[in-house]
């Protein structure tokens, strides 16, 4: 499996074109980018807090939005903040490389939308 075919979920996508059409995916996609920096501020304000339930229930909204656009691997580390233990330097350094790989993930999707002409 390649590096592209493990941060994203092609299936879906490609399922989610067929349902919805280049518009639809689209607007999930940007629905998507206008979201998740919020998402990702409210993450990163409750584990400075060091709330952990509301850390937890962050993570699956942050989890949600990502399988939304297919964003496998971003989704999948969110889901171990969800749902697994760790310490809160755990999640600190999750949350750090979270956020500098978003972007690169971001550009993925982006560049596999346009490569299909959506």
């Amino acid at each position: 499996m390649d590096k592209d075919s493990t941060m994203l979920d092609e299936k879906l996508l490609e399922q989610y074109h067929e349902l919805l059409g280049n518009e639809g995916v689209h607007e999930m996609y940007d629905t998507f980018s206008d979201n998740i920096a919020g998402y990702l501020d409210h993450l990163q304000h409750v584990v400075k807090k060091r709330d952990e339930a509301e850390t937890r229930r962050q993570a699956h909204k942050v989890k949600g939005a990502c399988r939304s656009v297919g964003l496998r691997q971003l989704a999948d580390q969110m889901e171990r903040l969800e749902r697994e233990e760790w310490h809160w330097g755990d999640a600190d350094e999750l949350l750090e490389q979270w956020a500098v790989e978003l972007p690169l993930h971001q550009h993925q999707l982006r560049r596999w939308l346009h490569a299909r002409g959506i």
